[in-house]
C-alpha cells in the first residue's frame, strides 16, 4: 500500500512538470506577442519607423530579396498589441492620415538597367492619404496635354492613359504604372499642376509670400530658362543638404549635377524623373535609305564606336550623296547632304561651352574663348560655303523635315523630339540616329547638348512639408527610371529603322544619352551676348571671333559676376 501511494505521489509531481515542459517547447517556437516583426532579415524593411533609414534601404544583391511584385505582411506596427498603440508610427493620424491599418509593405527593387549601388527609397505609409502637389511646365499658349513640349508624360491619370496619342500608349501606360506604384506603396496621390513656362518662376516666388493663399508646391519642374529668376528670388532649397535625396544615385544626371552646383549649392537636379532632357537634346538624323545605291559606303556606326565620327567625316559623306539634279542652280528640290537651322550649335557639339564652373573656386567663368575656336570656325566656314549644305533652312524644321522624309536630305541636326514626326518610313526613307560629330578624333567624347527647354526639378521653400518634398523627389526619380525611361526608349526605338534597331539603341544609350551636356550660358540666356558671339563669329563668311568676342566680353563678364554674387549670397535663412 505504501509503494502504491509513493508511485501515485511521484506521478502527481512529474506529470505537471512534463506538461509544463511541453508548453514551454510550444511557446518557444511561436512569435512573441510583444514583438510582431515577421522577419529579422535586414533586407526586408519593417514599418516600425515611418521615416526610412538610408542604411536599411540599400537593397541586397542576394536573390532572396523580393521583387516589387512580392509583398511582406506588415504586422510590426499595425497588428501588434505591443507597438500599434504608438502615435508616432503608422498609427499616427498627425502625419499619415492613416488609421493604423497599413496592410502590406512592398520592397522596392533596382530598376532595370539601374545601378545596384543605388540607395533606393524605403517604403513608408507616413504620408498615407495625403496629396503631393507638383508644379510642372507646359510650353506654348495651351495647357493641352497633347502639346509636344508639355510635361505630358507626367500628367496622365487612370481614366485617360490611352487618350494621349502624342507619346503613345506604351509611355502613357508606364506613367500609369508609376502613379499606381506610388499610390499603392505610399498611399499618396500626385496632383500635377500645369502652368506655362513663363509663369513658373512667378508662381514659385509668389507662393513664398507670408500668409499667401492658394496652392503650396511640394516640388516644381521649371525649364532652365526660368532658373535664373528662381535663383535670384532665393525661393528653393539646397538639394545637397537633403536628408532623403541621394544625388549619387544612377537616376540623377551627374554631368547636370556638376553643372548646376555653384558655391556648393545644388539647387536643381536633372534625371529620370522626366524624359524631357532626352527629348530636348540634339543628335544627327540619318536617312539610311539614301546610301543603298552607293558601293563602299562607310559604316558610320563603326566610325562612331571607333571615335572617328567627326565634322570632317560627316562633310565627306554628305558631299558623296548630294546632287543638284543636273542643273546649275541648287533649289529646294535638289538632294542635300546636310541641313541645319543653326550652325552655331557645333560649338556645343565640339564641347566649347559659353560658361562653366571653375573646379577650384566653384564659381561661374566664361569658357567660350577656347584654344580650338579657330579650328571650329574654319570647319563651319567650310560647311557654309558648300552648295550641298542648307544653312538656316527657309521654312525651318517643317521644310527640312519634308526634305528628309522625301529622301532629299541625308543628315540634319535636331532635337530627339522630332522623331515624333517620322511615322511614314518607306523604302526611300529609313531613319537612323548618330551622335553629334566631334571636332576632331582627339576630342575626348561626343557631346549631346540639351536645349534650354530641358526640365529640372527643385523644391520650393514654400512647401508645407519639406520632409515629404524631399522624400518624393527621390521616389519620383526612382520610379521614373523604373517605369517611364524604359518605355520611353522602347517607344523612341519604334520610330527608327527596325532593321538597325540594335545599332540605334547602342547609339542612343551609349553615345547620345550617355553624353548629355549642359551649357549654363546657353541654358540661362544671360542677355544672349555669348550666343550672339557664336552666330557672328562666322556669318560674314570669315573668322570674326576675336573682334565680336572682344566687343561682348566686358558686358558678359559683368553678367557672370552678377550671377556669382546671386549664388554666393544665397541663403535659406
Amino acid at each position: 500500500m505504501k509503494k502504491i501511494f509513493a508511485l501515485l505521489l511521484m506521478l502527481f509531481i512529474l506529470v505537471p512538470c512534463i506538461i509544463a515542459c511541453g508548453d514551454n517547447t510550444t511557446l518557444s517556437s511561436a512569435p512573441s506577442t510583444g514583438s510582431s516583426a515577421p522577419s529579422t532579415d535586414s533586407s526586408v524593411p519593417t514599418t516600425e519607423s515611418s521615416v526610412p533609414s538610408t542604411e536599411s534601404s540599400v537593397p541586397s544583391t542576394d536573390s532572396s530579396v523580393p521583387s516589387t511584385d512580392s509583398s511582406v505582411p506588415s504586422t510590426g506596427n499595425s497588428g501588434s498589441t505591443g507597438n500599434s498603440g504608438s502615435t508616432g508610427n503608422s498609427g499616427s493620424t498627425g502625419n499619415s492620415g492613416s488609421t493604423g491599418s497599413s496592410s502590406t509593405v512592398t520592397v522596392p527593387s533596382i530598376p532595370e538597367g539601374g545601378d545596384p549601388n543605388d540607395v533606393i527609397p524605403d517604403v513608408t505609409k507616413k504620408w498615407n492619404g495625403q496629396t503631393l502637389n507638383v508644379l510642372a511646365t507646359v510650353w506654348g499658349e495651351s495647357t493641352d496635354p497633347g502639346a509636344p513640349w508639355s510635361q505630358v508624360e507626367l500628367t496622365v491619370g487612370d481614366d485617360d492613359w490611352t487618350s494621349n496619342a502624342h507619346f503613345g500608349q506604351k509611355i502613357n501606360y508606364a506613367v500609369l504604372q508609376r502613379e499606381k506604384y506610388i499610390r499603392d506603396n505610399y498611399g499618396v496621390e500626385i496632383n500635377w499642376i500645369n502652368a506655362r513656362s513663363a509663369q513658373i518662376a512667378t508662381l514659385i516666388t509668389n507662393s513664398m509670400a507670408t500668409g499667401a493663399g492658394g496652392t503650396k508646391y511640394h516640388i516644381a519642374m521649371p525649364r532652365m530658362m526660368e532658373a535664373q529668376t528662381i535663383v535670384s528670388s532665393q525661393c528653393i532649397f539646397n538639394l545637397a543638404e537633403s536628408e532623403y535625396i541621394n544625388l549619387d544615385n544612377s537616376y540623377y544626371n551627374q554631368v547636370a549635377r556638376e553643372s548646376y552646383t555653384v558655391y556648393d549649392y545644388t539647387l536643381f537636379a536633372a534625371g529620370d524623373f522626366s524624359f524631357l532632357d532626352e527629348q530636348t537634346s540634339y543628335l544627327i538624323y540619318y536617312n539610311m535609305a539614301m546610301k543603298e545605291n552607293f558601293e563602299n559606303f562607310p559604316d558610320l556606326y563603326a566610325k562612331v564606336r571607333a571615335g572617328e565620327w567627326t565634322i570632317g567625316e560627316m562633310t565627306n559623306v554628305a558631299k558623296l550623296l548630294s546632287n543638284n539634279l543636273g542643273s546649275d542652280e541648287w533649289t529646294d528640290e535638289d538632294v542635300y547632304g546636310f541641313g541645319t537651322t543653326n550652325l552655331s550649335r557645333f560649338y556645343q557639339y565640339s564641347g566649347i561651352q559659353q560658361v562653366g564652373v571653375d573646379a577650384r573656386t566653384g564659381k561661374y567663368v566664361i569658357t567660350l574663348n577656347d584654344t580650338r575656336i579657330d579650328t571650329l570656325i574654319d570647319a563651319l566656314l567650310g560647311i557654309r560655303s558648300e552648295k550641298w549644305a542648307r544653312i538656316d533652312w527657309t521654312g525651318g524644321f517643317e521644310a527640312m523635315g519634308n526634305a528628309f522624309s522625301d529622301g532629299r536630305l541625308l543628315f540634319y541636326d535636331e532635337v530627339v523630339q522630332k522623331t515624333d514626326y517620322f511615322t511614314n518610313q518607306t523604302e526611300n526613307f529609313k531613319v537612323g540616329v548618330l551622335p553629334t560629330p566631334k571636332l576632331s578624333t582627339s576630342q575626348e567624347s561626343y557631346y549631346t547638348p540639351c536645349s534650354y527647354q530641358s526640365v529640372v526639378m527643385c523644391i520650393p521653400r514654400s512647401t508645407t512639408d519639406r520632409e515629404m518634398s524631399e522624400y518624393f523627389f527621390e521616389v519620383l526619380s526612382y520610379t521614373g527610371q523604373k517605369y517611364v525611361m524604359k518605355a520611353y526608349k522602347e517607344n523612341l526605338l519604334s520610330k527608327l529603322d527596325p532593321a538597325t534597331a540594335a545599332d540605334s539603341m547602342d547609339m542612343l544609350e551609349n553615345y547620345i544619352f550617355a553624353n548629355l551636356c549642359y551649357d549654363q550660358g546657353y541654358m540661362y540666356g544671360w542677355d544672349g551676348l555669348l550666343t550672339s558671339v557664336q552666330h557672328d563669329s562666322y556669318k560674314s563668311g570669315k573668322n570674326n571671333f576675336t573682334s565680336v568676342y572682344g566687343d561682348a566680353q566686358e558686358q558678359a563678364s559683368k553678367t557672370v559676376s552678377k550671377w556669382n554674387t546671386n549664388w554666393g549670397d544665397y541663403t535659406e535663412d
